[in-house]
């Protein structure tokens, strides 16, 4: 059953939530099995982040009284090619006691409506194959599976499967 939550703000991160934004990354990445990051990030290096981010680019909280308890970034996939101008990534990180509650969600509902303002027709996430919970999630938010990236990312010394899933957004029928 999913617990409710009032009092939810869902809102563009600014350089003075850089702390907390990593407070949370570090969490999820401690865990050592939802992400393929595996080193923490300092205050520094996500306020440095933070203010490097283009005008295609965002990282969105989740605060419950003042505290970061959700992250999501979104921006381009690729800044290589421009042939790829209109495909955005996205990242979620959630605090673990704030897991399942529908956070990541909302998170998500305001990724779309920023992607689709700047004009990203599609994005396109990675998420480790045995991270179910996050395939699952990803999947209600209707992205589909598009391949499977064979021992793709290694943790520690154990290799690991990666998914890719994209969701086509606004003018997604003019992709050919």
């Amino acid at each position: 059953m999913r617990e409710h939550i009032v009092g939810i703000v869902i809102r563009k991160a600014t350089v003075n939530d850089a702390g907390q934004v990593a407070d949370v990354m570090n969490a999820v990445i401690a865990e050592g099995k939802y992400t393929l990051l595996d080193r923490p990030f300092s205050e520094e290096e996500e306020r440095a982040f933070i203010l490097s981010l283009s005008d295609r680019s965002a990282v969105y909280v989740a605060e419950i009284d003042g505290e970061t308890v959700g992250v999501q970034s979104i921006g381009l996939f690729t800044d290589y090619a421009d042939s790829v101008r209109h495909v955005a990534t996205m990242g979620t990180w959630l605090r673990r006691d704030f897991r399942g509650r529908g956070i990541g969600r909302l998170l998500a509902e305001e990724s779309f409506k920023f992607a689709r303002s700047v004009g990203y027709m599609k994005i396109v996430i990675q998420v480790l194959a045995d991270n179910e919970s996050a395939l699952r999630f990803y999947r209600t938010l209707g992205f589909q599976d598009i391949g499977i990236a064979r021992r793709h990312v290694r943790l520690g010394v154990k290799f690991h499967d990666e998914v890719y899933l994209e969701k086509l957004l606004q003018n997604a029928e003019n992709i050919t």
